[in-house]
């Protein structure tokens, strides 16, 4: 057992996964003036000595106000394990970022409501049962619409990784995420923009500049919104007419090509821009839902995957119209920077050799 210089933390080498380890460990005296040696945890699971001396200092000041010690009170009933405690040393250990602010909010309005009166040690099957019931009857706190089952898979989701975080960090004995089903949601969207639906985006959107060259780009190159407000100037070289572009959801980074057109419209945009300057300093979301909307979505349920036209449906109508034209798949699937060939191939019926002239040739 090594000694750290604060009073009373100590830790031992292990190792985890084949890597070097430190699992730490607190002691202090129990009533009975006994030295007692408590666990906090490892290094790799995010323990730190401030946390564990936070925890010592923690257990002396009960003992100092006349409460009773953990070795005692292990041995009397168990306070009820709330849900906000699991939370909230979770989420101390999460990086800061748009995902963490969404979980913290589905936590916030969605899960907490529910589980903040049950013992979260003791949920049952049927608790997580009547919570995913539960969820298909509540209404989104900011679009005051029924959740889309998208939005409770991600909710599901988030509570799922909290329960193994509990059970990975000894919070609970028995790992319930097993009880969590997800509901089934077919992701396939089957509608893409026409040529001619494309020159009216166009149309519409080219008095305002930040718009149109969204959408030029997101036409001409696939990619994810996300992946093109985080276009910097010095991702582009207009010398070989590439654009270096990041993938956040593989989070790796691949190339696209310049068309003459978008050539132009970035060579205008980055003008008064230094190499680290992003095009796009803020997010135009909603005026980009806006817009489509009001183009596209007119009649379609809100719910409606399928049909309905967001910023996404321009990757999927970039996919789609090189099927059309022919193009191999596997320079699709490169252009897309599919990881797996499998997200590639729904496009595949579109291509011109994907049957349609055999079938046209039939006797009957």
């Amino acid at each position: 057992m090594i000694k750290t210089n604060l009073t009373g933390i100590y830790f031992r080498e292990t190792t985890t996964n084949d890597k070097i380890d430190k699992t730490y460990y607190i002691t202090y005296k129990n009533e009975q003036n006994k030295k007692v040696w408590q666990k906090i945890g490892k290094y790799s699971e995010g323990i730190r000595e401030a946390y564990c001396n936070q925890k010592r200092n923690e257990i002396l000041t009960k003992q100092r106000n006349g409460e009773e010690p953990p070795v005692i009170a292990q041995k009397k009933k168990r306070n009820v394990l709330s849900i906000e405690t699991i939370a909230n040393e979770y989420f101390t250990l999460r990086k800061d970022g748009k995902s963490k602010l969404t979980d913290k909010s589905h936590f916030t309005h969605y899960i907490l409501p529910y589980f903040k009166n049950l013992d979260f040690e003791n949920i049952t099957k049927d608790e997580i049962q009547k919570f995913t019931f539960q969820l298909k009857k509540t209404k989104s706190v900011l679009k005051k619409e029924l959740l889309a089952d998208k939005s409770i898979n991600n909710i599901l989701n988030f509570l799922k990784a909290l329960i193994k975080y509990a059970f990975k960090n000894d919070f609970i004995k028995n790992d319930f995420s097993k009880y969590i089903i997800l509901l089934d949601i077919d992701n396939a969207r089957e509608r893409f923009l026409t040529k001619e639906e494309i020159e009216t985006l166009y149309e519409n959107s080219k008095d305002d500049e930040t718009l149109f060259l969204l959408f030029n780009l997101a036409l001409k190159t696939g990619g994810r919104l996300e992946t093109l407000l985080n276009i910097q100037k010095k991702d582009i070289d207009f010398s070989h007419n590439l654009l270096t572009l990041k993938d956040f959801k593989n989070n790796s980074t691949y190339k696209a090509f310049l068309t003459d057109d978008l050539k132009s419209l970035l060579e205008k945009k980055v003008v008064d821009l230094k190499l680290n300057d992003q095009l796009f300093p803020s997010n135009p979301e909603r005026r980009l839902r806006k817009i489509l909307d009001e183009l596209f979505n007119e009649g379609i349920d809100f719910n409606d995957r399928k049909n309905k036209i967001v910023f996404h449906s321009l990757r999927h109508t970039f996919a789609s119209h090189l099927a059309i034209i022919g193009t191999p798949i596997f320079t699709i699937q490169k252009l897309m920077n599919h990881k797996d060939i499998r997200m590639t191939l729904r496009y595949a019926k579109l291509a011109p050799d994907s049957g349609k002239a055999f079938v046209e040739k039939l006797p009957f």
